[in-house]
């Protein structure tokens, strides 16, 4: 008993030092840099010489501006929070040490990958994501989670082999190639940029790892899904968007949507909680690299940080409700949250309203700015269409997930559902602040955001009815099909992902 007693001792003392670094090192970025930075607009670059040492002219360069700055708070912010959620969640954990190891230098990974935005500093942390979210995501050491780390470490490394390609033709930057066909040649490495970036974004054709990726604990996952592992592609594109050429831009727009279209399509169906989360976030960064696609890119990173919030307090909500159910993630053999746990049901139904950009929540002025971008730029009537379809999936998942936990049916006992641990209040309590005050506060500081886009709500919502009406009846006449085969294939074809998951593993 004494030796139980001193080892819960030592791993939450191991938890409340690490949660406390993180939140020591986000108030020193905010107090430090970030204020001065947004109010003079300045920029403050301290570059690592190391040219006489090597071959070759090679640097290091630290980049301190509103947007690393702001990345930087995100992340730390949302890791101190995690940290504490981690005491909660993983208070049954032999080796806790291990556990804290990894998740900081996953973070370690992540502050590389922000602060030195330069190709070869920039691999560092890149390719130290993919490999500490290899062994995160087989923590569990068993088949399921080998099989998901597997297909998450080769779709890491086939983005690092773009990336490597891109060093080596900067190397090449005075050869005969480059100065005969510099459009080509720039038009190549931008196009390659652009795909290593939807490797780690799991954008079409390289989306099968991310469902995948919830073998790993509820931390790794609310981590990976907000701000670190799957936002690193994003981030990468809003520092060298002007790599990218005007078929790099219809490419990423094409395939963004489609994933959009793809991961609402297939969260309408899926009752897991954990996955139906994980597709959420697929569709909003599905969502951010749109933004990109139609030269957003200042609104892109706006959803970024508010996506982030949310998207942690969100995952934190669902790691609550399967901890407290005993580790059931089927929705159907959940019910009578708002009984059983008010202020966790009260924080998931805000974070659903936000995810489906419900008015005046934070969600909803990062997604009225990309909609109104693309519908005032050159939007015909098939992009139109497709937005308002991707829309309608959101709100159809969104809401089904929370009627499946909210109906009061006695599937689950509730005195299993006593919320006392400290730790998760804490956390709840801290993202949702963090969640509630950072749109308000990026919109205050980043005046850029602020221009005409003007949507008449009329047209807008009326088009969005119109929309969801079709959808709805498009879904009855399947359901009404007497053909079994339409039936079974395309249920078989959305729940699937598309058929990505055989496509990208036994196929290849």
């Amino acid at each position: 008993m004494v030796k139980l007693m001193c080892y819960n001792f030592v791993s939450n003392f191991l938890v409340v030092v690490t949660a406390a670094g993180f939140l020591l090192f986000f108030f020193l970025f905010w107090l430090g840099f970030l204020l001065k930075s947004v109010k003079d607009g300045v920029l403050l670059v301290l570059e690592w010489e190391f040219s006489d040492k090597m071959i070759m002219e090679l640097s290091f360069p630290l980049i301190l501006d509103v947007v690393s700055c702001m990345f930087m708070i995100t992340v730390l912010f949302i890791s101190g929070s995690v940290m504490f959620f981690t005491g909660f969640y993983m208070s049954h954990e032999k080796f806790m040490a291990r556990f804290v190891i990894l998740v900081v230098l996953f973070v370690v990974s992540m502050v590389l990958l922000i602060l030195f935005p330069s190709y070869l500093s920039l691999m560092l942390g890149w390719d130290g994501l993919g490999v500490v979210s290899f062994l995160l995501v087989v923590y569990y050491m068993n088949s399921d989670s080998l099989s998901a780390g597997m297909i998450t470490a080769i779709s890491n490394r086939v983005g690092d082999v773009f990336f490597i390609m891109v060093i080596a033709m900067m190397s090449c930057m005075m050869s005969f190639l480059v100065m005969s066909k510099p459009f080509l040649y720039f038009s190549l490495m931008g196009l390659l940029v652009l795909l290593g970036s939807m490797t780690k974004s799991a954008q079409i054709p390289f989306s099968a790892w991310l469902p995948e990726a919830m073998a790993a604990p509820t931390p790794v996952s609310t981590l990976v899904h907000s701000s670190t592992l799957v936002t690193a592609g994003v981030y990468v594109l809003v520092r060298f968007n002007v790599l990218l050429s005007e078929v790099s831009f219809y490419v990423l727009l094409f395939l963004s949507m489609m994933t959009i279209i793809m991961a609402g399509s297939s969260a309408v169906l899926e009752v897991d909680m954990k996955k139906v989360v994980a597709l959420s976030t697929l569709s909003q960064v599905g969502m951010m690299m749109f933004s990109i696609s139609i030269g957003a890119v200042k609104v892109a990173f706006f959803h970024l940080v508010v996506h982030a919030f949310f998207k942690a307090l969100m995952f934190m909500c669902v790691g609550g409700v399967i901890f407290y159910s005993g580790g059931i993630q089927d929705a159907r053999f959940l019910s009578g949250l708002w009984v059983k746990m008010p202020l966790t049901c009260i924080l998931l139904l805000f974070t659903n309203l936000s995810l489906m950009g419900f008015p005046f929540m934070s969600g909803f002025y990062s997604k009225e700015l990309i909609l109104g971008v693309f519908l005032l730029g050159d939007c015909c009537v098939l992009g139109f269409f497709l937005l308002f379809i991707s829309l309608v999936l959101t709100v159809s998942y969104s809401i089904r997930m929370m009627v499946l936990m909210m109906k009061y049916e006695e599937v689950s006992a509730s005195e299993h559902y006593s919320v006392n641990n400290v730790f998760y209040f804490i956390a709840l309590v801290l993202m949702m602040n963090g969640a509630v005050s950072m749109g308000l506060l990026i919109q205050m500081l980043s005046k850029e955001l602020v221009f005409n886009v003007v949507i008449v709500p009329k047209v807008f919502y009326g088009c969005l009815v119109s929309v969801l009406l079709w959808f709805f009846n498009f879904m009855v006449l399947i359901g009404l099909s007497k053909s079994v085969v339409v039936k079974d294939l395309m249920k078989s074809m959305v729940s699937g992902m598309w058929f990505l998951k055989p496509l990208s593993g036994n196929f290849i």
